[in-house]
């Protein structure tokens, strides 16, 4: 039996059980992938960080309605987090940034200090911009709008679990090999990017360049960058079009990878890793755009639009980003690795 819930009647359904003074009633509701009964391979643990009972019933519900393989773990504070990650070894963190006590970035920074390489995907709110830019670079993996989660929660989660789960390559590798170079043409097939981006993943593990979790975050700025290269470049579409009505996106997508211009249009990456530094570019084949630059300041960050977050993500894991004057190709530059 399949269930359907509009996401604004849910948000009012809490509101008046809260107000009675009986949201915690839905803790005992169990949420499953749109079914009762079935059994699910439970395999990703994800543990879930906000002081607020209501926002923490929201987030196991989108995950659980939209991802079938997940364990959750749900706590009210960082300092109850730091405990359950010691003992439960999650795939995945997601946290609020605003919390009494142990905030949102001195708990990115605990779990850094611990050496646990575990993703974080931080839940942003009005006026915490300031302290996400700061939580990511402290090692901070992508974060969400809390006034978008119905929309981007599930698929981000998706997205970083996926970039997260790359194979190590455990044979030995010769101490002479000093450099590593790689060249690929992609179709316009979102679906290559994953493959790629742990193909990837595993040269830099074989040059033993970074830990886990630095390679997870080059990994999302890759994924940003060829989704950019794909969905806007090469297919032309508006980035307001992509967070807007997902049935029209995608039937776009599928459309204009059939048609000319569009289907004959091809990304390429190349990658180079060395000693001192691991380099990617990504190009595509579309008229061009205006290239993202680095924000002057935070203000000019749009922290809830897709254009946004995928630029100050990549700004946020790589050293150095320039683009070409036609705006279709990025460089990105990761040191000290």
């Amino acid at each position: 039996m399949e269930i359907h819930i509009n996401f604004d009647v849910f948000l009012v359904f809490i509101a008046i059980l809260e107000r009675l003074g009986v949201a915690e009633f839905l803790c005992t509701c169990e949420l499953t992938n749109g079914s009762f009964g079935r059994n699910f391979r439970l395999t990703n643990r994800i543990v879930i960080v906000d002081d607020s009972a209501i926002d923490r019933r929201l987030v196991e519900f989108f995950l659980k309605k939209g991802i079938a393989d997940v364990t959750l773990l749900s706590v009210e504070n960082g300092e109850k987090a730091i405990a359950a990650i010691a003992s439960e070894t999650p795939d995945l963190i997601i946290t609020d940034l605003q919390m009494p006590g142990m905030n949102g970035l001195e708990l990115v920074e605990q779990i850094k200090s611990q050496g646990c390489s575990a993703p974080v995907i931080l839940m942003t709110g009005f006026g915490t911009q300031q302290i996400a830019i700061q939580a990511l670079k402290a090692g901070a993996t992508s974060y969400v709008p809390k006034s978008a989660l119905d929309k981007h929660l599930v698929e981000t989660v998706k997205h970083v679990l996926s970039v997260s789960h790359w194979q190590r390559n455990q044979s030995q590798v010769p101490t002479t090999l000093d450099v590593l170079e790689s060249h690929f043409t992609l179709e316009n097939d979102p679906s290559l990017i994953s493959p790629l981006i742990a193909y990837l993943q595993d040269q830099l593990e074989t040059m033993r360049h970074s830990n886990q979790l630095q390679i997870t975050r080059i990994g999302m700025a890759i994924y940003e960058s060829l989704t950019y290269a794909i969905f806007h470049g090469n297919l032309e579409l508006d980035t307001e079009l992509r967070q807007g009505d997902e049935a029209i996106f995608c039937r776009l997508v599928v459309e204009r990878r059939r048609d000319e211009p569009y289907a004959s249009r091809r990304v390429r990456l190349s990658s180079r890793f060395s000693g001192a530094e691991a380099r990617f570019i990504v190009s595509d084949d579309g008229s061009g755009t205006k290239p993202l630059e680095r924000p002057n300041s935070i203000g000019t960050i749009n922290l809830e639009g897709i254009e946004g977050r995928g630029t100050l993500l990549i700004h946020s894991f790589m050293d150095e980003v320039t683009h070409n004057l036609q705006g279709n190709e990025i460089t990105m530059v990761k040191r000290g690795l």
